[in-house]
């Protein structure tokens, strides 16, 4: 396997140059995603000084500090959003990464997602690359130029999936399906009152999966396929023989994941899809 061959050579192990300059171009994508629909819900006008996410602030970092950080965001987002799409064209990748990751950092200021945490750490893997092409051009050599990047890649997502999956695991609340079953319910019932089509379940899903017993036994039995997916998937990905079926396996579990929380998942669901190019050397 060319995960631990990698260890022990000391990261020379040749790897194919084209697998992170496609990675640099999907999580450009998934970037933009991220960016374009932090835009919508008047996301614009979030940190306004008459909002709560501004009063928030003023409590926890004071009124200067706050209204620095008001005063700044939108510009802030003008300019990762721009450099996002940089980073898909492969206009000055590196630096255009730099400016992204100045922009999710930012927004941990004021709204702290561990999926945004993820997605920097993803970008910040774009930096030690020592070939990410240029612009659409993708390259056929092999060599060991991007092996620690892709490397490093790769060890994030195991660690996503499992730490996802160990923290599942550790919480009653969602091993007993009662979680799930409150979450879609409670997006049911204030879907038709948001401003955007935030949540849509299908009636014959709800029918099946709802707040009733019998119902909440089947949301357990969901959370715990959702478990041990997250645990054998990545494992699977290294395997030629299945990786096939992992992939298509991956698709749908984000899928699910996008349609119980779009805005916040579609994001960091295109960019944990992008890091499966990464398991093959």
């Amino acid at each position: 396997m060319w995960f631990l061959d990698a260890i022990t050579s000391g990261f020379s192990t040749p790897t194919s140059e084209s697998r992170i300059q496609y990675f640099r171009i999907i999580i450009g994508i998934a970037c933009f995603a991220k960016f374009s629909l932090a835009l919508l819900n008047k996301g614009w006008y979030r940190l306004e000084k008459d909002g709560y996410t501004h009063h928030s602030l003023q409590r926890r970092m004071g009124v200067e500090q706050a209204d620095l950080i008001t005063a700044t965001y939108r510009s802030v987002m003008v300019i990762r959003l721009l450099a996002s799409i940089a980073i898909i064209c492969g206009i000055a990748p590196r630096i255009s990464a730099l400016l992204v990751l100045g922009g999710l950092f930012y927004e941990l200021i004021y709204e702290y997602r561990y999926n945004t945490i993820y997605i920097a750490l993803m970008v910040a893997c774009l930096l030690p690359a020592g070939n990410l092409g240029d612009g659409f051009t993708i390259s056929d050599q092999t060599s060991s130029s991007n092996t620690w990047a892709q490397f490093l890649a790769v060890l994030i997502t195991i660690d996503v999936y499992w730490n996802g999956a160990w923290l599942k695991v550790r919480s009653p609340h969602f091993m007993s399906g009662l979680l799930l079953a409150q979450f879609v319910h409670g997006a049911e019932e204030v879907k038709d009152r948001l401003p955007y089509k935030e949540f849509f379940y299908p009636r014959p899903l709800l029918k099946v999966l709802n707040e009733s017993p019998a119902g909440v036994k089947k949301w357990q039995l969901a959370a715990q396929a959702t478990i041990f997916l997250e645990v054998l998937l990545p494992l699977a990905l290294f395997v030629p023989q299945i990786r096939p079926w992992a992939i298509a396996i991956g698709i749908a579990l984000h899928v699910v994941f996008a349609l119980l929380k779009p805005r916040g998942i579609i994001g960091f669901s295109i960019a944990t899809l992008a890091s499966y190019i990464l398991f093959v050397p």
